[in-house]
């Protein structure tokens, strides 16, 4: 009995750390895919969002800002759009 609460525990605290990294993967994924939808393939979204990832770093902003922004400006000057 004591096992299977230690085991439950153990469990429960694996799942609770990670929790936050498979939500950070779906974000990422979900700013790639959206890169992706803007600039006409993913090979450039990865390169852009490394680049946008060094400047949200740089600036200490975090990166779902970086890429919203990115998008807009993208998207507002017609320059980006495959």
């Amino acid at each position: 009995m004591i096992g299977v609460k230690l085991a439950a525990i153990a469990t429960a605290i694996v799942i609770a750390f990670a929790t936050p990294t498979f939500a950070d993967i779906s974000v990422d994924d979900s700013m790639h895919g959206r890169l992706a939808d803007i600039l006409g393939s993913r090979a450039q979204a990865d390169a852009t969002y490394e680049k946008l990832m060094k400047e949200a770093d740089t600036y200490g902003q975090p990166i779902e800002a970086v890429v919203d922004l990115f998008i807009a400006l993208c998207t507002a000057s017609d320059e980006c759009n495959p």
